[in-house]
């Protein structure tokens, strides 16, 4: 069976981040290709993500394009067009700053969930992300080891995500 670390890419820094429960399922399924953020890192990534709440633990693995940085109008007109978003609330979201970020999730790749007792039991010191913090650093590259040896149970590729991006982009309505 393939682990994550068939699909990890040792040039790419790596992140682990914080989701609520929905966005994290939807990307898990292939429905949600794009994340918005009014900060967060710009460039190219993969990541580890951790899902909140009182089930809280880390069940997934995104690689992820550089971020479109752009106006909140355009980035809800994005949303709406390539995941049935709502721009009303995209942009309400992004509206405080002039800009706001928009991360194509390339991949997705889900695996059994690891809990966050686990998560505590294996690392003591493990504290859930509240924005993102590198797993590939030294106080964490052991965490980054322990989850990449975890089994794939489902892989979505989102390669078509970059070009479906640039056709909204430059095709306003």
């Amino acid at each position: 069976m393939a682990t994550v670390q068939d699909y990890y890419d040792p040039q790419l820094p790596t992140l682990l981040f914080s989701l609520h429960p929905q966005p994290a399922a939807a990307i898990a399924t292939g429905d949600k290709v794009i994340e918005f953020r009014r900060r967060f890192y710009p460039r190219a990534f993969q990541a580890f993500i951790y899902t909140t709440g009182k089930h809280g633990g880390i069940s997934g693995y995104v690689q992820c394009a550089p971020a479109i940085i752009a106006a909140p109008a355009v980035l809800g007109r994005l949303g709406a067009r390539l995941q049935g978003d709502d721009p009303q609330v995209t942009m309400a979201y992004l509206a405080p700053a002039s800009t706001g970020l928009a991360i194509p999730v390339t991949s997705a790749i889900t695996f059994e969930p690891v809990s966050l007792a686990d998560l505590k039991a294996q690392f003591p010191n493990f504290v859930a992300p509240r924005s993102y913090v590198y797993l590939d650093r030294p106080p964490r590259r052991d965490q980054l080891a322990y989850l990449l040896d975890q089994d794939c149970q489902t892989v979505h590729q989102n390669k078509d995500v970059l070009t479906k991006i640039k056709h909204v982009l430059s095709n306003p309505d």
